[in-house]
């Protein structure tokens, strides 16, 4: 791994499925499960950063990004969201996780690491 490797961190991208039944709760009924959802995810708000998007395809109807530093964080959260007020309306249908790679001018390959490695201790 290059030496940035501990400072990256993990991206988690939950595709979800939104049911009619959400929106047949009306604008209160949605509010009042969004409050709750919402109270639910606070203990995570300090290790999570997430995005929300809006699809209008028939694959998925929402796209959450999710940024944490450890795997970990961002399964508790999914498992979290799944037990939550709003499982029984939104389903994770699908979700991929990576690590952000470092900006390309601090990247460094494995072959110059150790030539500077080496230089280094000359």
């Amino acid at each position: 791994m290059h030496r940035l490797g501990a400072k990256n961190k993990y991206i988690g991208f939950l595709f979800m499925k939104i049911s009619p039944e959400y929106f047949a709760l009306g604008r209160k009924g949605i509010h009042e499960v969004s409050k709750s959802h919402a109270d639910s995810l606070e203990k995570f708000s300090d290790l999570l950063t997430h995005v929300v998007t809006s699809g209008l395809t028939t694959k998925y109807d929402q796209v959450t990004i999710v940024e944490a530093d450890t795997l970990e964080q961002i399964h508790a959260a999914a498992t979290e969201f799944r037990m939550g007020a709003k499982a029984q309306y939104i389903e994770i249908v699908d979700m991929v996780v990576g690590i952000k790679a470092p900006p390309r001018s601090h990247g460094v390959r494995l072959a110059q690491a150790e030539q500077l490695e080496a230089e280094s201790t000359e």
